[in-house]
């Protein structure tokens, strides 16, 4: 388990959004089938060999989940009206790196929210990002890799 604090600048990214009451209700794999079909029309991209899979959700009635699947962009110019652009704050980030040999993505998030529990270190917003890149052979290859950031702020009650 590769964990670090780390200073991420603000970063934008750029795809398509779906939303659902539990990511369980979100159709993951048909997103990420859309998104590469569109993904050549997102203007200024950064690396167009690396995706983000951005995770929203706040805890409030009705319960919502967000999704945004998409790439980093430098700039929003005018992009074609199926994509969506969320701007993410610079800041302080946990970052984990995931060996698909250590467990799945339940055990990811296991283990990150149960070192973030231990640690001096809380959730400083409702999201977190996922990011893939040829690391990733799928989530049944033992040997894929992700990222996955989670910005974070001093606990308070420390």
């Amino acid at each position: 388990m590769e964990l670090k604090i780390i200073e991420q600048p603000e970063m934008i990214l750029s795809g398509i959004v779906d939303s659902g009451a539990h990511v369980s209700q979100i159709n993951i794999a048909g997103l990420w089938e859309r998104f590469i079909d569109q993904s050549d029309q997102i203007p200024n991209q950064v690396d167009k060999d690396k995706g983000y899979e951005l995770h929203i959700e706040e805890d409030r009635s009705p319960r919502k989940h967000f999704i945004l699947i998409g790439v980093e962009v430098d700039r929003v110019e005018q992009e074609p009206i199926e994509i969506f652009t969320k701007v993410l704050p610079a800041g302080n980030y946990l970052k984990y790196t995931h060996k698909f040999s250590e467990g799945g993505y339940a055990q990811a998030f296991e283990s990150l929210y149960d070192w973030l529990e231990d640690s001096d270190y809380e959730p400083a917003y409702a999201f977190d990002v996922q990011c893939y890149d040829e690391r990733f052979n799928g989530p049944d290859d033992p040997e894929s890799i992700i990222e996955i950031l989670v910005p974070v702020k001093q606990k308070t009650d420390r």
